[in-house]
C-alpha cells in the first residue's frame, strides 16, 4: 500500500490547487452543505419583475467583478434567455465532464461496452486529486458506471482519464461538433496537465507517471511557487483541460433536459448522477429547497465555473451557466459571485433565498 500524501502536500494542495481545493473528498464534504441557517426568506411573485431587470442585476455582479464572466441562462418553460459574454472560449476545467459523460453514455448505447464492464485500476491511474481513487490501493475493479458517478459527484481526475482514455478525447470533441458545439473541445488528459504544472516546478516531472505525481514533494516548495506555477500552466501554455462557451455548454444541458441527450434513458441517467453533485458551494449556495443537476470545475483562484439545471418553482427547469476567468481576487468571493448570479435567477423564478443572502 502507497503512503499517503504528505499532510504539508495536502495543504499546499488546499489552498493553490484549484482542483484539490474544489473536488477532494475531504475538501468537499466541508462544502457540500453550506453552515448556514437553511430557513428561507420569502419569496416573490415568480416572474415578477421584468426579465431586464434581472439581467441588469447580474450585470451588476459582473461589473464589479475582479476578472472574466460570462453568464448563459434560459428558462426552458418561458423561453426566456440571458446571454452575456456567453460566445467566449472558456477554460471549462471540470465542467468539460459532462461532454465526457455524453460520450461515455452515447458508446455504450451502440454496444461498444456496458456499463456494467469492470476497470481493473493500476498505481499509474492515479491521478492528483481531486476524488478519491487516488487514495485507494490498485487492483480495485469499478464498473464504468461507477467510474461515472464518481467523476460527477467527486469530479474524481482518475476516473475522468479512465473514461476519456476509453472513448478517445477526439470522441468528444467530435460528438460534440455534431450536435453543433463547434468550441467545445478535449485534447489533453489530466495527467498531461500535471505533468506541465509540476514540471514548472521540478523538470524531472515531465513525463511522470500518475503514481509520481501523486507523490510529488510539495513541501520543498513555497505556496507562492506552487499557485504560480498553476497560473502559469492555465493562461501561458497551450495545454488546456477543456474549452466551451456558457452558450454551447447551456445547449448541451438544454437537450439533457429536454431528454434529447444521446437517449431519453441516457439523459435521464445523466440528470440523475448530476443531482447528486457533491461540491455544492456555487449555485446552491444561496437557494432553498430547489433541486438542482449540475457540474462545478476549478481553477481557482483564477477561475471557478458551474454550470447546469435549476428545477425552481413548479419544477420549471432553467438552464444556467457561469464561467470565469482571469479572477484577481480571493476563491471565496469567487465562488460567492457564481453563488449570487444562480441566487438572483432562482428569486427571479420564485425560489426562496437563504436568509443569509443578502443584497
Amino acid at each position: 500500500m502507497r503512503k499517503p500524501l504528505a499532510a504539508v502536500a495536502l495543504a499546499v494542495l488546499a489552498t493553490t490547487s484549484p482542483r484539490a481545493a474544489g473536488h477532494d473528498p475531504f475538501a468537499s464534504s466541508l462544502h457540500a452543505f453550506p453552515q448556514t441557517d437553511r430557513r428561507a426568506l420569502p419569496r416573490p411573485a415568480a416572474g415578477s419583475e421584468p426579465l431586464a431587470a434581472l439581467q441588469q442585476q447580474i450585470e451588476r455582479i459582473r461589473s464589479t467583478f475582479p476578472g472574466e464572466m460570462s453568464v448563459y441562462m434560459k428558462n426552458l418553460k418561458t423561453g426566456d434567455v440571458i446571454a452575456l459574454d456567453a460566445d467566449r472560449v472558456m477554460e471549462t476545467f471540470s465542467v468539460i465532464k459532462v461532454p465526457i459523460m455524453v460520450e461515455v453514455l452515447r458508446q455504450s448505447e451502440a454496444g461498444q461496452f456496458a456499463l456494467t464492464d469492470r476497470i481493473t485500476l493500476k498505481a499509474s491511474d492515479r491521478r492528483l486529486p481531486s476524488g478519491m481513487l487516488y487514495t485507494l490501493d490498485p487492483g480495485l475493479q469499478p464498473t464504468i458506471h461507477d467510474l461515472l458517478s464518481l467523476m460527477i459527484t467527486i469530479s474524481d481526475n482518475e476516473a475522468t482519464d479512465l473514461l476519456a482514455d476509453k472513448v478517445g478525447r477526439a470522441s468528444v470533441t467530435h460528438q460534440m461538433s455534431e450536435l453543433g458545439l463547434k468550441h467545445t473541445t478535449i485534447e489533453y488528459s489530466d495527467l498531461d496537465w500535471d505533468r506541465l504544472w509540476l514540471a514548472r516546478l521540478d523538470p524531472s516531472y515531465k513525463n511522470a507517471s500518475g503514481d509520481q505525481t501523486v507523490d510529488f514533494p510539495f513541501e520543498k516548495y513555497s505556496p507562492v511557487q506552487v499557485s504560480q506555477a498553476f497560473g502559469k500552466t492555465i493562461y501561458e501554455s497551450p495545454v488546456y483541460f477543456g474549452h466551451s462557451t456558457a452558450r454551447e455548454i447551456g445547449a448541451l444541458f438544454e437537450k439533457m433536459a429536454h431528454h434529447e441527450l444521446v437517449s431519453p434513458a441516457a439523459s435521464g441517467l445523466m440528470i440523475e448522477i448530476l443531482k447528486k453533485q457533491q461540491v455544492n458551494n456555487r449555485f446552491p449556495r444561496y437557494l432553498s429547497g430547489v433541486e438542482i443537476a449540475h457540474k462545478t470545475g476549478d481553477g481557482q483562484p483564477w477561475l471557478a465555473n458551474d454550470a447546469g439545471i435549476l428545477y425552481l418553482q413548479d419544477q420549471q427547469p432553467v438552464v444556467l451557466v457561469v464561467f470565469t476567468g482571469h479572477h484577481r481576487a480571493q476563491t471565496p468571493a469567487l465562488h460567492d459571485a457564481i453563488a449570487r448570479v444562480a441566487a438572483l435567477v432562482g428569486r427571479h423564478y420564485g425560489a426562496h433565498l437563504t436568509p443569509d443572502y443578502k443584497d
